[in-house]
């Protein structure tokens, strides 16, 4: 695979672009109390974005939990447990989504997501 150099502030505006379109998909499939898939392109940028820029990788899951949530249809509510549930079939195509990667990857995002919304654990 060829690799791209593009500047931070370009591969930001990228990626916001890409999770928000992401988002908006999964709010517009998902069923309430159901698992939430993000999607194989999502699960395949998370997996490399994990890799490389770790911190980046949590921001991503939680702008796309934020967005989805925001687009979701009035009375459905998505919650974390079903969104980490969704990444670990997104992942089926990298190294994550072994079973002793993806509890990594599970117990970080549990553990930093209340940073992304102020402090709140209810999510």
């Amino acid at each position: 695979m060829d690799d791209v150099e593009v500047p931070y502030r370009t591969f930001e505006y990228l990626l916001t672009g890409f999770v928000h379109g992401e988002a908006e998909d999964l709010a517009r499939f998902y069923k309430d109390g159901k698992v939430a898939h993000p999607g194989d392109p999502f699960g395949n940028v998370f997996a490399w974005l994990w890799d490389n820029r770790r911190d980046t990788a949590v921001s991503a899951f939680a702008q796309l939990l934020a967005t989805a949530r925001d687009n979701t249809p009035d009375g459905v509510e998505l919650q974390m447990n079903e969104l980490i549930k969704g990444l670990r079939f997104a992942l089926h195509r990298t190294r994550l989504s072994d079973a002793g990667e993806f509890d990594d990857v599970e117990r970080t995002l549990r553990a930093k997501m209340p940073e992304h919304f102020g402090g709140r654990t209810d999510l």
